[in-house]
């Protein structure tokens, strides 16, 4: 009995990093069993993930609690991740989504499909999975998503000003978070190799219509060497380079330096869509 009890204080609230998490709970849930509580930190997290934690190390894991839900024949998983901060967060679930049903329904990000839901908010980063593949667990997933960001409020993490404006809305859910080498090959592989061996920060958006799909980035370089050498990979002819320029690839290429370390940069398959469509006539004012 005093193992079980211990194992509830735990399961209800859990202290990481100076932060209080609290749990959905079988007192939340009539009828709801818990089955398992683990947390994983450090290099224990390969342990569970195996070579995919090398995608979490790069963006700054901190911690992972596991909890699974049992509550007749459903069976439910979450999994929170605790990163180093808020963009961290969002880095990881941005790169962990493809489609969804459903987006954005409790928190500023957040995805639903049939059988997960994922949110990022402040730094954490949470699935919770539907593992009995049925209507009324995927229904507890949403009870237990729903308590845990109720429950534990973070402070609002904003967007870089490019992406908020109206004319971008649309593709806002394409949004994606990329440091590193890792995050580059997972989240922007047409970036790859521009990053090899760069340490970089980039947002990402996907903006698709019926006659052309491009990429339209904000990208912060560690020092104006590394800014020069990407306009130069590119093929562009400067930093500056606001006219789509054809790229040996067939792509069309157009950027536009905000200073020595940040760069505006398109590449689209149609010199259509225009870098100054998209932008404000003073970028630098975004940053």
């Amino acid at each position: 009995m005093k193992k079980y009890l211990v194992f509830l204080m735990i399961l209800y609230t859990a202290f990481s990093y100076g932060q209080r998490i609290n749990f959905p709970s079988p007192d939340d849930i009539q009828g709801i069993q818990v089955t398992r509580f683990d947390s994983f930190a450090g290099q224990d997290l390969y342990k569970y993930l195996g070579t995919r934690a090398d995608l979490c190390f790069e963006y700054g894991f901190r911690q992972m609690y596991i909890c699974d839900y049992s509550l007749q024949d459903d069976k439910v998983r979450m999994e929170l991740y605790i990163m180093e901060d808020a963009l961290s967060a969002f880095g990881i679930y941005s790169l962990s989504i493809t489609t969804c049903n459903f987006w954005n329904l409790y928190s500023t990000f957040s995805c639903k499909n049939n059988d997960k839901f994922s949110a990022a908010f402040g730094p954490f980063f949470i699935n919770v999975i539907n593992t009995s593949k049925t209507n009324s667990g995927q229904g507890l997933c949403d009870q237990i998503i729903k308590m845990i960001i109720t429950r534990n409020p973070q402070e609002t993490w904003y967007l870089p000003p490019l992406f908020q404006a109206p004319m971008l809305s649309r593709y806002i859910n394409t949004l994606k978070y990329t440091e590193g080498p890792k995050g580059a090959s997972s989240g922007t592989p047409m970036f790859a190799n521009f990053f090899e061996n760069l340490r970089v920060s980039c947002y990402s958006i996907t903006i698709k219509t019926p006659t052309y799909t491009g990429i339209l980035a904000r990208i912060v370089f560690p020092d104006p060497s590394s800014l020069r050498s990407f306009v130069i990979q590119a093929g562009l002819n400067n930093a500056t380079s606001t006219t789509p320029t054809m790229s040996v690839s067939g792509t069309y290429r157009s950027s536009y330096g905000v200073d020595d370390y940040k760069l505006i940069y398109l590449e689209c398959s149609s010199p259509d869509l225009k870098l100054s469509d998209l932008i404000p006539d003073k970028p630098d004012s975004m940053w």
